[in-house]
């Protein structure tokens, strides 16, 4: 019997995720289907009734992307992990006795992810730039991996200033920095992390200022399009070391993966290479 699955979001025609899901049920010796449900350029898409749909389809579950994560919260019976709850944002739906489950993948790919390039190493103080859906993922993945604090960066107050009212009521130390004070913010940081799009082929640039990298330790891009963004240069230019977009692209569509088959797929370094073959 075929599982099927799906991605929803909006651009997402050149998303490799049914390639590498269909590469990890071929790992299984399993059959999937997934497919892509793209609201780019459809005028009237709704999320909640492409999700509702595929409920209805008999499909195992969906993922969802930028920009239907928080769309889709309302139709959530219950997280799959209580304590995600908290993070605000859902980006895998699994789908049981035609009941909605939620979680966070993006979440736990990124500490998976961090873990698998840095080891036990605490993040320490870190400067997060961009405080919307990825962001609040990744944040609460600092908040998890033992960072000392995350100072918290977003052209819109609002969204910051909820992130760490968030973090912080999960135990977690947080902050905000403001324009005036983010240089400052970055010599004082062990880590430096882009939750923007600034850095994709799309929007050129970099949150951080070449000028202010280099005194840290470690830095993250959650942009893997291109694979090497200008961010991710510099900081290698200065030796720190670095996590990819494509580290938290790999591991969390692993964490999927698990969610709809109960599989566990071990990421050894021919799987990340393989993966790492199908992008540009």
């Amino acid at each position: 019997m075929t599982m099927k699955m799906g991605l929803v979001g909006s651009g997402i025609a050149k998303s490799r995720m049914p390639r590498l899901q269909k590469y990890l049920a071929s790992l299984c010796g399993i059959d999937i289907d997934y497919i892509l449900i793209d609201g780019a350029g459809k005028e009237g898409f709704d999320p909640v009734a492409e999700v509702q749909k595929r409920v209805r389809e008999g499909f195992a579950g969906v993922n969802v992307t930028h920009p239907y994560k928080q769309r889709v919260w309302d139709i959530v019976h219950q997280p799959l992990v209580k304590a995600q709850a908290a993070i605000g944002s859902y980006n895998t739906l699994k789908f049981v006795d035609n009941k909605v489950f939620g979680a966070n993948t993006d979440f736990t790919g990124f500490v998976r992810g961090y873990r698998y390039r840095l080891g036990d190493t605490r993040p320490g103080v870190t400067l997060l730039c961009g405080a919307g859906g990825v962001g609040r993922a990744i944040a609460f993945g600092l908040a998890e991996l033992g960072a000392e604090e995350i100072k918290i960066f977003d052209l819109q107050q609002q969204q910051a200033e909820t992130l760490r009212d968030a973090i912080i009521a999960v135990g977690g130390q947080a902050s905000l920095v403001s324009k005036e004070s983010f240089a400052d913010a970055m010599q004082e940081a062990e880590g430096l992390v882009n939750c923007t799009a600034l850095g994709m082929y799309s929007h050129a640039g970099s949150a951080f200022p070449a000028a202010g990298i280099g005194p840290q330790r470690w830095a993250f891009d959650a942009v893997y399009t291109p694979l090497e963004t200008e961010f991710l240069k510099q900081c290698k230019q200065h030796n720190l070391a670095c996590l990819s977009g494509f580290d938290l692209w790999i591991f969390q569509g692993i964490d999927a993966f698990k969610i709809y088959t109960s599989i566990t797929v071990e990421a050894d370094e021919k799987l990340l290479s393989t993966a790492l073959s199908w992008l540009d």
